[in-house]
């Protein structure tokens, strides 16, 4: 699931030298890469195994 980082994003406005701060943003903005990374490869990879499937049924 994605991290919600508008609350750290609205902190750092305020405190732009707040060093955990940019570092949870990092953190998270890491995070949600990553989940989004994943989950376009877990789209892609379903998507290659319906085109096997409907392959395999014309094939038949």
């Amino acid at each position: 699931m994605k991290k919600d980082t508008s609350k750290l994003e609205s902190h750092l406005a305020r405190h732009p030298s707040d060093a955990a701060g940019v570092i949870s943003l990092l953190k998270a903005r890491s995070h949600n890469y990553e989940y989004d990374f994943a989950l376009n490869q877990k789209r892609k990879r379903e998507k290659a195994r319906s085109f096997e499937r409907k392959r395999e049924d014309n094939d038949n």
